[in-house]
């Protein structure tokens, strides 16, 4: 992979981080994106201007990305009844439009060069629905199914699309159980895995997703959840 170029956004999370270092070491060269501070390059993914802007910066500087990882997102707990509608627009525009706007601004290069990869990071969230999570859920269900439609889409163009599942991962935004040993020791125990996922299980995951040993997996929607989903 040397001499790749990678963008991946959401990098100064734990997840992202994680991620981009990964890459780093199979030997991309990484452009990592986020609001936060700690990245190579600030961008809002809910702004089209910014994200046409940020291609702009990573192009100049490290030219046109081969791979496009899009980890950036939000969570929290929340029912519907007493959800604001600009909290709905947080969670739907930062995980699913922010993605949305991602692929379709890196893209159109990867269409022209004949090759890419593009890998989503969604959440079981995606895939089954949650207590006290339902905007959530319906974004990641959202990604799931925009990773699905692209790799149709673009898989004749040359273009691979995938996305990553994670179920309950030991980061900041699982702080709802973490901070509560009783709970984490009995979801522990109720999972094949005996364990909470690290950042390094997804990481791992998209590592592999993104190389030619993953050739053949257009897209494809890996669940790395110790098990929680089977």
């Amino acid at each position: 992979m040397s001499g790749r170029v990678a963008l991946v956004t959401g990098a100064a999370g734990a997840i992202g981080g994680a991620i981009v270092r990964r890459l780093a070491d199979d030997g991309f060269t990484v452009a990592g994106a986020d609001l936060a501070v700690g990245a190579d390059y600030r961008c809002d993914v809910r702004s089209e201007e910014e994200v046409l802007r940020l291609r702009s910066e990573v192009e100049g500087r490290h030219g046109t990305p081969s791979l496009v990882v899009n980890v950036a997102g939000v969570f929290f707990e929340h029912r519907i009844t007493e959800l604001s509608v600009e909290d709905w627009d947080l969670v739907l525009d930062t995980n699913l439009k922010g993605t949305f706007l991602t692929c379709k601004t890196f893209l159109p290069a990867m269409i022209a060069a004949g090759s890419g990869c593009v890998v989503n990071v969604a959440s079981t969230a995606g895939i089954k629905g949650g207590h006290t999570r339902a905007a959530y859920c319906a974004a990641k269900a959202g990604v799931v199914n925009l990773t699905r439609s692209l790799a149709l889409d673009h898989g004749g163009d040359g273009v691979r699309v995938c996305c990553v599942c994670p179920g309950l991962i030991d980061t900041p935004m699982a702080d709802w159980i973490t901070s509560r040993p009783d709970a984490l020791a009995e979801f522990e125990e109720s999972i094949p895995a005996r364990r909470i996922g690290t950042v390094d299980d997804i990481a791992g995951a998209v590592s592999f997703l993104a190389s030619d040993a993953a050739g053949y997996m257009q897209g494809a929607v890996m669940v790395v959840d110790g098990g929680s989903s089977a």
